[in-house]
């Protein structure tokens, strides 16, 4: 049986989240520290961190409190809300009439 090795061989080929984990553990970093430093809960901490992107208060918030900029998700303020369903040009109707 061949045996995969799970570790790259080099940091770069790690992903940001891959990465973060390896700062967190080095630096013996927990999401409910970094929580506490930002003002937020262990699983916000968590969720901000592994998302997209974050909004860019928190993003601040997070190199304030020392994580490195590349290893936190692109700032960016998305609206709360629903989002704006794309307009449909032309609606056919299908071979019993209705609409598709």
């Amino acid at each position: 049986m061949e045996q995969r090795n799970l570790i790259p061989e080099f940091i770069a080929d790690l992903t940001r989240t891959e990465k973060l984990e390896v700062y967190m553990k080095r630096k013996k970093l927990t999401f409910s520290d970094i929580g506490k430093a930002i003002g937020v809960s262990r699983a916000a901490a968590h969720k901000l961190l592994f998302g997209k992107s974050v909004p860019t208060y928190r993003h601040a918030q997070l190199v304030a409190a020392g994580i490195p900029e590349v290893l936190i998700p692109s700032a960016r303020d998305i609206a709360p809300g629903p989002k704006p369903k794309a307009a449909v040009e032309s609606i056919e109707p299908n071979y019993l009439g209705q609409a598709a």
